[in-house]
């Protein structure tokens, strides 16, 4: 294996590196800013939530993404 060949696989995993960091900043971003809006009127009363919030949520959704992406060749 030739120097360049060694050079290019290391910048091509660096530059993957950078931009998947990158796209989840992004989606933890866009996902903070949905916007938590009171609907709740005058009662003062917050909703509990059962779930987990939707910011957890697409973390998840992007983990198993990211997951799946190392088992599929395209």
């Amino acid at each position: 294996m030739n120097a360049n060949r060694m050079i290019d696989m290391i910048v091509r995993q660096v530059m993957r590196r950078l931009v998947n960091k990158g796209v989840d900043k992004g989606f933890d971003m866009a996902s903070r800013m949905g916007g938590k809006s009171d609907q709740g009127g005058d009662t003062g009363q917050q909703k509990q939530s059962s779930g987990p919030r939707p910011s957890q949520n697409m973390r998840q959704a992007q983990k198993m993404t990211r997951q799946m992406r190392r088992f599929m060749k395209f």
